[in-house]
Protein backbone atom coordinates (compact mmCIF):
# COMPACT_ATOMS: atom_id res chain seq x y z
CA UNK A 1 0.00 0.00 0.00
CA UNK A 2 1.29 3.55 -0.72
CA UNK A 3 1.56 6.03 2.51
CA UNK A 4 -1.74 7.39 2.11
CA UNK A 5 -3.46 3.76 1.84
CA UNK A 6 -1.86 2.92 4.91
CA UNK A 7 -2.58 5.79 7.07
CA UNK A 8 -6.74 5.48 5.49
CA UNK A 9 -6.74 2.38 6.23
CA UNK A 10 -5.29 2.57 10.08
CA UNK A 11 -8.27 5.52 10.49
CA UNK A 12 -10.68 2.93 9.14
CA UNK A 13 -9.78 0.32 11.23
CA UNK A 14 -9.56 2.54 14.32
CA UNK A 15 -13.10 4.07 13.58
CA UNK A 16 -14.80 0.37 13.30
CA UNK A 17 -12.78 -0.34 16.78
CA UNK A 18 -14.67 2.87 18.33
CA UNK A 19 -17.84 1.75 16.70
CA UNK A 20 -17.76 -2.35 17.80
CA UNK A 21 -16.88 -1.14 21.11
CA UNK A 22 -13.77 -3.06 21.11
CA UNK A 23 -11.59 -1.80 24.20
CA UNK A 24 -7.91 -2.31 22.72
CA UNK A 25 -5.29 -2.13 25.28
CA UNK A 26 -2.70 -0.29 24.48
CA UNK A 27 0.77 0.30 26.11
CA UNK A 28 1.55 2.88 29.05
CA UNK A 29 3.84 4.60 27.24
CA UNK A 30 1.56 5.49 24.33
CA UNK A 31 -1.40 6.47 26.60
CA UNK A 32 -0.10 8.57 28.38
CA UNK A 33 2.49 10.81 25.80
CA UNK A 34 -0.35 10.64 22.86
CA UNK A 35 -3.13 11.67 25.90
CA UNK A 36 -0.62 14.77 26.51
CA UNK A 37 0.06 15.74 22.92
CA UNK A 38 -4.10 15.19 21.81
CA UNK A 39 -5.19 16.87 25.20
CA UNK A 40 -3.02 20.09 23.92
CA UNK A 41 -3.59 19.96 20.38
CA UNK A 42 -4.75 23.13 19.90
CA UNK A 43 -1.56 25.20 20.22
CA UNK A 44 1.18 21.87 19.53
CA UNK A 45 -0.67 20.32 15.90
CA UNK A 46 2.17 20.73 14.21
CA UNK A 47 4.12 18.31 16.48
CA UNK A 48 1.07 15.82 16.36
CA UNK A 49 1.44 16.10 11.90
CA UNK A 50 5.11 15.47 12.62
CA UNK A 51 4.20 12.10 14.61
CA UNK A 52 1.84 10.67 12.41
CA UNK A 53 4.53 11.75 9.87
CA UNK A 54 7.23 9.86 11.77
CA UNK A 55 4.96 7.29 12.44
CA UNK A 56 3.95 6.21 9.06
CA UNK A 57 7.50 6.21 8.06
CA UNK A 58 8.51 3.58 10.13
CA UNK A 59 5.42 1.74 9.30
CA UNK A 60 6.77 1.24 5.33
CA UNK A 61 10.69 1.46 6.13
CA UNK A 62 10.99 0.11 9.27
CA UNK A 63 14.81 0.61 9.26
CA UNK A 64 14.45 3.91 9.25
CA UNK A 65 15.45 5.86 12.10
CA UNK A 66 12.37 8.22 11.80
CA UNK A 67 13.91 10.83 14.87
CA UNK A 68 16.79 11.71 11.50
CA UNK A 69 13.88 13.77 10.34
CA UNK A 70 16.73 15.61 7.76
CA UNK A 71 18.16 14.47 4.90
CA UNK A 72 21.30 16.58 5.66
CA UNK A 73 21.39 14.05 8.82
CA UNK A 74 23.22 10.83 8.18
CA UNK A 75 21.45 8.01 6.92
CA UNK A 76 18.07 10.81 7.35
CA UNK A 77 15.38 11.58 4.97
CA UNK A 78 13.02 14.28 4.07
CA UNK A 79 9.93 13.93 7.16
CA UNK A 80 8.71 17.77 5.75
CA UNK A 81 8.19 16.59 1.60
CA UNK A 82 5.76 12.93 3.26
CA UNK A 83 4.09 15.15 5.61
CA UNK A 84 3.04 17.91 2.79
CA UNK A 85 2.16 15.63 0.23
CA UNK A 86 0.77 12.97 2.40
CA UNK A 87 -0.09 13.71 5.82
CA UNK A 88 -1.11 17.18 5.66
CA UNK A 89 -4.05 16.75 2.92
CA UNK A 90 -4.46 13.61 5.08
CA UNK A 91 -5.31 15.29 7.91
CA UNK A 92 -7.46 17.84 5.57
CA UNK A 93 -9.46 15.78 4.34
CA UNK A 94 -10.01 14.08 8.26
CA UNK A 95 -9.34 16.12 10.71
CA UNK A 96 -9.57 19.79 9.34
CA UNK A 97 -9.87 21.35 12.48
CA UNK A 98 -6.21 20.13 13.41
CA UNK A 99 -4.58 20.67 9.94
CA UNK A 100 -1.71 22.79 8.97
CA UNK A 101 -1.91 25.17 5.78
CA UNK A 102 1.24 23.52 4.00
CA UNK A 103 2.92 21.32 6.14
CA UNK A 104 3.91 20.57 10.31
CA UNK A 105 7.53 21.39 9.35
CA UNK A 106 7.13 24.81 9.96
CA UNK A 107 7.49 25.59 13.87
CA UNK A 108 9.87 25.84 15.65
CA UNK A 109 10.14 22.61 16.74
CA UNK A 110 9.59 20.73 13.49
CA UNK A 111 12.13 22.71 11.67
CA UNK A 112 15.03 22.62 13.83
CA UNK A 113 18.27 21.33 12.47
CA UNK A 114 17.98 18.59 15.71
CA UNK A 115 17.72 14.96 15.93
CA UNK A 116 15.01 14.14 17.63
CA UNK A 117 16.74 12.14 19.88
CA UNK A 118 15.74 12.27 23.67
CA UNK A 119 19.54 13.33 24.46
CA UNK A 120 19.29 16.27 21.69
CA UNK A 121 15.59 16.69 21.29
CA UNK A 122 15.27 18.34 24.77
CA UNK A 123 17.48 21.56 24.09
CA UNK A 124 14.98 22.69 20.88
CA UNK A 125 13.45 26.22 22.25
CA UNK A 126 9.82 25.86 22.51
CA UNK A 127 6.91 27.08 25.12
CA UNK A 128 5.50 23.77 24.89
CA UNK A 129 8.14 21.51 26.81
CA UNK A 130 6.12 19.26 28.27
CA UNK A 131 4.28 18.58 24.51
CA UNK A 132 7.61 17.97 23.25
CA UNK A 133 9.20 15.53 25.49
CA UNK A 134 6.09 13.13 25.17
CA UNK A 135 7.00 13.54 21.29
CA UNK A 136 10.32 12.56 21.83
CA UNK A 137 9.26 9.68 24.18
CA UNK A 138 7.11 8.29 21.70
CA UNK A 139 9.51 8.39 19.12
CA UNK A 140 12.27 7.14 21.13
CA UNK A 141 10.02 4.03 22.36
CA UNK A 142 9.64 2.96 18.67
CA UNK A 143 13.25 2.86 17.52
CA UNK A 144 13.79 1.22 20.99
CA UNK A 145 11.21 -1.56 19.83
CA UNK A 146 8.77 -0.96 23.03
CA UNK A 147 5.88 0.45 20.92
CA UNK A 148 5.41 -0.63 17.55
CA UNK A 149 4.08 3.09 14.98
CA UNK A 150 0.95 1.48 13.95
CA UNK A 151 -0.17 0.77 17.42
CA UNK A 152 0.98 4.33 18.65
CA UNK A 153 -1.23 5.84 14.87
CA UNK A 154 -4.14 3.56 15.47
CA UNK A 155 -4.32 5.00 18.62
CA UNK A 156 -3.67 8.47 17.70
CA UNK A 157 -6.63 8.13 15.29
CA UNK A 158 -9.23 6.82 17.60
CA UNK A 159 -8.37 10.07 19.94
CA UNK A 160 -9.10 12.21 17.36
CA UNK A 161 -12.31 10.66 15.83
CA UNK A 162 -13.99 10.60 19.50
CA UNK A 163 -12.70 14.23 19.56
CA UNK A 164 -14.19 14.96 16.53
CA UNK A 165 -17.62 13.04 17.25
CA UNK A 166 -17.71 15.19 20.47
CA UNK A 167 -17.56 18.76 18.43
CA UNK A 168 -19.86 17.56 16.71
CA UNK A 169 -22.39 17.26 19.15
CA UNK A 170 -21.58 20.70 20.57
CA UNK A 171 -21.56 22.11 17.03
CA UNK A 172 -25.16 20.65 16.42
CA UNK A 173 -26.20 21.59 20.02
CA UNK A 174 -25.28 24.96 19.59
CA UNK A 175 -26.75 25.49 16.52
CA UNK A 176 -30.18 23.95 17.05
CA UNK A 177 -29.95 25.95 20.00
CA UNK A 178 -29.77 29.63 18.00
CA UNK A 179 -32.81 28.74 16.15
CA UNK A 180 -34.92 29.28 19.67
CA UNK A 181 -33.52 32.48 20.46
CA UNK A 182 -36.23 35.53 21.78
CA UNK A 183 -33.93 38.49 20.87
CA UNK A 184 -36.03 41.82 21.36
CA UNK A 185 -33.81 44.62 19.92
CA UNK A 186 -29.77 45.81 19.01
CA UNK A 187 -29.20 46.48 22.76
CA UNK A 188 -30.03 42.36 23.43
CA UNK A 189 -27.93 41.44 20.56
CA UNK A 190 -24.83 43.39 21.92
CA UNK A 191 -24.94 42.32 24.99
CA UNK A 192 -24.52 38.70 23.48
CA UNK A 193 -21.73 39.63 21.23
CA UNK A 194 -19.93 41.53 24.72
CA UNK A 195 -20.13 38.95 26.87
CA UNK A 196 -18.88 36.65 24.21
CA UNK A 197 -15.70 38.77 23.22
CA UNK A 198 -14.99 39.47 26.90
CA UNK A 199 -13.82 35.30 26.79
CA UNK A 200 -10.38 34.60 27.05
CA UNK A 201 -8.44 34.25 23.63
CA UNK A 202 -11.27 35.82 21.48
CA UNK A 203 -9.22 37.89 19.08
CA UNK A 204 -11.37 35.50 16.26
CA UNK A 205 -14.92 36.26 17.25
CA UNK A 206 -15.53 40.27 16.69
CA UNK A 207 -14.12 39.30 12.94
CA UNK A 208 -16.56 36.39 12.85
CA UNK A 209 -19.12 38.56 13.99
CA UNK A 210 -18.28 41.63 11.47
CA UNK A 211 -18.21 39.38 8.63
CA UNK A 212 -21.77 37.88 9.71
CA UNK A 213 -23.20 41.36 9.63
CA UNK A 214 -21.63 41.80 6.07
CA UNK A 215 -23.42 39.00 5.32
CA UNK A 216 -26.76 40.28 5.75
CA UNK A 217 -25.89 43.82 4.84
CA UNK A 218 -25.12 42.11 1.06
CA UNK A 219 -29.02 41.25 1.25
CA UNK A 220 -30.60 44.79 1.84
CA UNK A 221 -27.44 47.49 1.40
CA UNK A 222 -27.23 48.56 -2.06
CA UNK A 223 -23.33 49.65 -1.69
CA UNK A 224 -22.82 46.27 -1.73
CA UNK A 225 -25.08 44.64 -4.62
CA UNK A 226 -22.06 44.02 -7.28
CA UNK A 227 -19.55 42.94 -5.22
CA UNK A 228 -17.94 39.95 -3.70
CA UNK A 229 -17.40 39.22 0.11
CA UNK A 230 -14.54 37.41 0.45
CA UNK A 231 -14.30 34.15 2.87
CA UNK A 232 -12.41 34.79 5.78
CA UNK A 233 -8.54 34.12 5.81
CA UNK A 234 -7.32 32.08 8.81
CA UNK A 235 -6.21 34.74 11.52
CA UNK A 236 -2.96 33.20 12.55
CA UNK A 237 -0.32 35.85 11.52
CA UNK A 238 1.74 33.25 9.81
CA UNK A 239 -1.40 32.68 7.14
CA UNK A 240 -2.93 35.61 7.07
CA UNK A 241 -2.32 37.78 3.72
CA UNK A 242 -4.47 40.42 2.03
CA UNK A 243 -5.48 43.67 2.89
CA UNK A 244 -7.39 43.20 6.62
CA UNK A 245 -9.38 40.71 8.14
CA UNK A 246 -12.63 41.42 6.15
CA UNK A 247 -12.56 41.90 2.22
CA UNK A 248 -14.75 43.35 0.29
CA UNK A 249 -14.36 43.02 -3.69
CA UNK A 250 -15.40 44.31 -7.34
CA UNK A 251 -15.93 41.95 -9.73
CA UNK A 252 -12.94 43.11 -12.07
CA UNK A 253 -10.75 41.41 -9.18
CA UNK A 254 -9.43 44.56 -6.98
CA UNK A 255 -10.22 45.98 -3.29
CA UNK A 256 -13.67 48.19 -2.55
CA UNK A 257 -13.57 48.11 1.17
CA UNK A 258 -11.62 46.52 3.89
CA UNK A 259 -11.91 45.78 7.58
CA UNK A 260 -8.93 45.59 9.98
CA UNK A 261 -10.16 44.75 13.53
CA UNK A 262 -8.06 45.31 16.62
CA UNK A 263 -9.07 43.28 19.74
CA UNK A 264 -8.48 44.80 22.73
CA UNK A 265 -5.73 47.34 21.18
CA UNK A 266 -6.48 51.11 21.63
CA UNK A 267 -6.41 53.07 18.04
CA UNK A 268 -3.76 55.13 17.45
CA UNK A 269 -1.90 56.89 14.96
CA UNK A 270 1.04 54.52 13.64
CA UNK A 271 -2.18 52.01 12.64
CA UNK A 272 -3.78 54.78 10.59
CA UNK A 273 -0.43 55.68 8.38
CA UNK A 274 -0.23 51.61 8.09
CA UNK A 275 -3.52 51.95 7.06
CA UNK A 276 -3.02 55.04 4.66
CA UNK A 277 0.60 53.44 3.22
CA UNK A 278 -0.77 49.45 2.84
CA UNK A 279 -3.70 51.24 0.40
CA UNK A 280 -1.60 53.66 -1.79
CA UNK A 281 -2.45 52.89 -5.70
CA UNK A 282 -4.85 49.88 -4.30
CA UNK A 283 -8.36 51.63 -5.23
CA UNK A 284 -9.60 50.69 -1.82
CA UNK A 285 -12.89 53.19 -1.14
CA UNK A 286 -13.02 52.73 2.58
CA UNK A 287 -11.21 51.25 5.15
CA UNK A 288 -12.42 49.99 8.79
CA UNK A 289 -10.28 50.22 12.12
CA UNK A 290 -12.35 49.11 14.54
CA UNK A 291 -11.62 47.76 17.79
CA UNK A 292 -13.10 45.83 20.97
CA UNK A 293 -10.97 48.06 23.62
CA UNK A 294 -13.03 49.75 25.99
CA UNK A 295 -11.13 53.38 25.11
CA UNK A 296 -11.25 52.81 21.74
CA UNK A 297 -7.83 55.60 20.77
CA UNK A 298 -5.15 56.00 23.40
CA UNK A 299 -6.05 59.23 24.05
CA UNK A 300 -8.07 62.35 22.94
CA UNK A 301 -5.32 64.48 21.50
CA UNK A 302 -4.89 61.21 19.45
CA UNK A 303 -8.48 60.84 18.32
CA UNK A 304 -8.70 64.60 17.38
CA UNK A 305 -5.35 63.97 15.27
CA UNK A 306 -6.66 60.95 13.09
CA UNK A 307 -10.11 62.62 12.44
CA UNK A 308 -7.91 65.65 11.10
CA UNK A 309 -5.56 63.27 9.31
CA UNK A 310 -7.90 61.04 7.96
CA UNK A 311 -9.50 64.27 6.20
CA UNK A 312 -6.59 65.06 5.32
CA UNK A 313 -5.98 61.38 3.25
CA UNK A 314 -9.61 61.96 1.81
CA UNK A 315 -9.00 64.72 0.26
CA UNK A 316 -5.96 63.87 -0.74
CA UNK A 317 -6.82 60.17 -2.04
CA UNK A 318 -10.43 59.87 -1.89
CA UNK A 319 -9.68 56.88 0.17
CA UNK A 320 -11.99 57.19 3.58
CA UNK A 321 -10.51 55.56 6.51
CA UNK A 322 -13.15 55.28 9.65
CA UNK A 323 -11.53 54.69 13.00
CA UNK A 324 -14.09 53.36 15.66
CA UNK A 325 -14.94 50.84 18.37
CA UNK A 326 -16.63 47.88 17.11
CA UNK A 327 -19.54 47.62 19.03
CA UNK A 328 -20.47 51.43 17.69
CA UNK A 329 -20.27 50.18 14.59
CA UNK A 330 -22.19 46.92 15.47
CA UNK A 331 -25.06 48.94 16.54
CA UNK A 332 -24.87 51.21 13.32
CA UNK A 333 -24.72 48.17 11.04
CA UNK A 334 -27.36 46.37 13.00
CA UNK A 335 -30.46 49.33 12.05
CA UNK A 336 -29.99 47.87 8.40
CA UNK A 337 -30.85 44.46 9.22
CA UNK A 338 -34.46 43.23 9.68
CA UNK A 339 -34.03 40.32 11.50
CA UNK A 340 -31.72 40.34 14.38
CA UNK A 341 -32.32 35.98 14.97
CA UNK A 342 -31.10 35.60 11.15
CA UNK A 343 -28.25 37.53 12.21
CA UNK A 344 -27.26 35.23 15.39
CA UNK A 345 -28.10 31.90 13.71
CA UNK A 346 -25.22 33.00 11.00
CA UNK A 347 -22.76 34.59 13.57
CA UNK A 348 -23.79 30.63 15.13
CA UNK A 349 -23.26 28.71 11.92
CA UNK A 350 -19.84 31.04 11.29
CA UNK A 351 -18.38 30.19 14.31
CA UNK A 352 -19.41 26.37 14.22
CA UNK A 353 -17.60 26.28 10.72
CA UNK A 354 -14.71 28.50 11.78
CA UNK A 355 -13.97 25.60 14.51
CA UNK A 356 -13.94 22.62 12.15
CA UNK A 357 -11.43 25.18 10.20
CA UNK A 358 -8.96 25.89 12.51
CA UNK A 359 -7.83 25.78 16.36
CA UNK A 360 -8.69 29.93 17.01
CA UNK A 361 -11.92 28.70 17.70
CA UNK A 362 -11.51 27.09 20.75
CA UNK A 363 -14.66 24.62 22.65
CA UNK A 364 -15.10 27.19 25.68
CA UNK A 365 -15.46 29.65 22.81
CA UNK A 366 -18.68 27.23 21.82
CA UNK A 367 -19.92 25.98 24.60
CA UNK A 368 -19.81 30.02 25.85
CA UNK A 369 -21.88 31.25 23.09
CA UNK A 370 -24.44 28.17 23.57
CA UNK A 371 -24.60 29.27 27.11
CA UNK A 372 -25.38 33.07 26.30
CA UNK A 373 -27.85 31.58 23.63
CA UNK A 374 -29.76 29.41 26.14
CA UNK A 375 -30.30 32.59 28.45
CA UNK A 376 -32.03 33.94 25.50
CA UNK A 377 -34.19 30.96 24.57
CA UNK A 378 -37.77 31.25 24.25
CA UNK A 379 -39.88 29.24 27.34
Amino acid sequence: MTHSEILENLLKRAVANLSAKKQKKYSKIIVTNIDILLDNIDNNKSLVSALTTSLLEKTVNPQQDVRLHKKKFENGYSARVLDTKVTTPFFKKYFQKYSNKESGFLSLVTRADTPWTLSEGTNIATRTKKELLSFLEILDAVENTKIKAKDTLMYIFEKLHTLSLQQKMIFDETIETSDFIDIININSVLSMLHKHFSMKLSSRLPVIAIYSIYQQLFKQVKRYYSKILRPLNVHTSADKHGYGDIEVWNKNDTPFEIVEIKHNISIDRNLVFDVAKKSENTGIERYYILTTAKDNFVSTEEEEFIKKFTLKIQKNTNLDIIANGIFTTLKYYLRFIDDYKEFIKTYTTNLVADSKKSTEIKEFHILGWQNILKKHKLC
